[in-house]
């Protein structure tokens, strides 16, 4: 499958809103507290996966009924198919990390 650059350009900017939303949340977390703050990190990055997902659909439903492109759905879906692959690699990595720090030493 060819990766256009527009197509990389927004996954890219994607993921850079993200980082930046960690960032910040870091900056601002002083202590270990429960802010909500990574709470609404997590809920804004599923919101972010589930937005892509309909926004496929609705491309689907538009080339099934003929008003739209074919090439706008391959964009669009591979452009889900790289924020879930990011999602579930997030994912992985955090629960790699809880698992590092709960077998640590006292």
């Amino acid at each position: 499958m060819t990766v256009s650059a527009n197509f990389a350009a927004n996954a890219y900017a994607s993921q850079m809103k993200v980082g930046e939303e960690l960032a910040k949340s870091a900056k601002t977390s002083g202590a270990v507290e429960d802010t909500g703050e990574f709470s609404d990190l997590v809920k804004n990055a599923l919101s972010s996966v589930a937005d892509s997902g309909q926004k496929a659909e609705v491309t689907a439903a538009n080339v099934a009924s003929g008003q739209g492109d074919l090439v706008d759905l391959v964009t669009t879906i591979a452009e889900t198919e790289v924020a879930v692959e990011t999602l579930v690699t997030t994912r992985d990595r955090v629960i790699s990390a809880y698992r590092d720090i709960m077998n640590m030493p006292i």
